[in-house]
């Protein structure tokens, strides 16, 4: 029998093709043993892909259940804030003698919004305080807090006397994206107070709203509650 340890390439080569029969069966049978069968290299191949279908499918889960949050805050936000509450202007409208040093509006529950104003004169006296801009408050058919002091021009803030009342507030929602909202805030005698939404710029020279108090032009009109 021909000697088949080897180093030489060609050698080999050269074996292979003067082998008897015998030897070219007995090598390719020793071939056939040393690789892996073509059945276990498919079942090799395939045994990883289910694992990688399962990692796929939980990672689409979880990415729709993020989904599924998320739109859920979008639309709890949406709810609060676009349709519930509204951006407006504090304007006030004073039918008392009383100055009035400031005053703020609040949630029912007690909670700032950021809107308020100072220095409300008289009626005699103008019978108007100046404007703050802006701030989300609840919106029409919803109860706010209008907190407010009175006390004298020279008189100490120790001195100076408080009053809240929860009131609903009145008038009509925005129906554009660019109105100015007036929150009209009104003071009457015996502490009592109102607060009306209007949705208009409310200036000379303007398409005024006719709910905007006749103080803003000039004109010293009385009014009364609920009017």
């Amino acid at each position: 029998m021909q000697d088949w340890v080897t180093d030489d390439p060609m050698h080999f080569l050269r074996s292979i093709k003067t082998a008897t029969p015998l030897q070219r069966k007995l090598y390719n049978r020793r071939r056939a043993a040393l690789a892996p069968p073509e059945r276990s290299r498919r079942r090799a191949h395939h045994v990883a892909h289910p694992l990688a279908a399962k990692e796929n499918q939980a990672m689409t889960r979880m990415a729709r259940i993020f989904i599924a949050m998320m739109l859920s805050m979008l639309a709890a936000c949406a709810t609060g804030q676009r349709m519930d509450y509204v951006d407006a202007s504090a304007w006030s409208a004073n039918y008392t003698e009383d100055y009035i040093q400031d005053f703020w509006i609040q949630t029912v529950d007690g909670k700032n919004t950021g809107l308020g104003g100072i220095q409300v004169q008289g009626f005699s006296r103008g019978g108007k305080g100046g404007r703050q801009c802006c701030s989300l408050i609840p919106g029409v058919g919803q109860t706010i807090k209008v907190v407010w002091r009175v006390g004298g021009h020279q008189e100490d803030e120790s001195t100076w006397k408080t009053y809240s009342r929860d009131v609903e507030v009145k008038g009509t929602m925005p129906t554009r994206n660019d109105a100015y909202n007036i929150l009209m805030v009104r003071f009457f005698p015996a502490q009592q107070v109102e607060a009306e939404l209007i949705p208009d710029r409310g200036e000379p020279g303007g398409s005024a709203s006719p709910r905007v108090d006749q103080l803003f032009y000039g004109r010293r009109v009385m009014r009364h509650i609920g009017e």
